[in-house]
């Protein structure tokens, strides 16, 4: 498929990362995967009047001339610059894996993330009820038990997240 192509197309199911003229299928999200993704959104769109925030789910970005990732949920500083697709890195990107996942699949994700200039990547495994968190000074990942960011400073209990999960 062509650049053009795939900026044009749209898919049954969830939307496809282009990377050097291939589409990459993503896994359907169910219900543990939709669930957190859900609320981390709406913990960070809480945010976002105090912090000058723009909180999207499911947005293509543009991380490279022949890249597109579909982040699960991206945060801006402030608007996104970009007509249709971002092309300004998001402050932090939010990957939900669904049980099909594997994070070492997932690895040349986040470097494109990393490599475009994302500080930083959440990346949260329901199944597991574990986080790593990514970012410049950390592009190997760490597992953590609390979600943050620094400048400006974010904190989320992965608990409180994955909470959603027990009802």
């Amino acid at each position: 498929m062509t650049l053009d192509e795939y900026l044009r197309a749209s898919f049954d199911g969830a939307d496809r990362d282009f990377v050097d003229g291939e589409v990459l299928e993503r896994n359907m999200g169910e219900l543990p995967h939709a669930a957190v993704q859900m609320e981390l959104a709406y913990r960070l769109r809480n945010l976002a009047p105090t912090m000058g925030l723009t909180v999207l789910p499911e947005i293509r970005i543009q991380v490279a001339a022949t890249r597109f990732r579909v982040a699960d949920v991206a945060v801006w500083l402030a608007r996104p610059s970009g007509t249709r697709i971002p092309i300004a890195p998001p402050f932090l990107v939010v990957e939900v894996l669904s049980p099909e996942d594997r994070l070492v699949r997932l690895q040349p994700k986040i470097q494109d993330y990393l490599k475009h200039g994302v500080r930083w990547l959440w990346v949260v495994d329901p199944d597991e009820r574990r986080a790593m968190i990514y970012s410049p000074a950390e592009p190997g990942g760490m597992l953590v038990e609390e979600l943050r960011t620094v400048i400006p400073d974010i904190s989320i209990s992965l608990a409180e997240v994955l909470h959603v999960l027990d009802g």
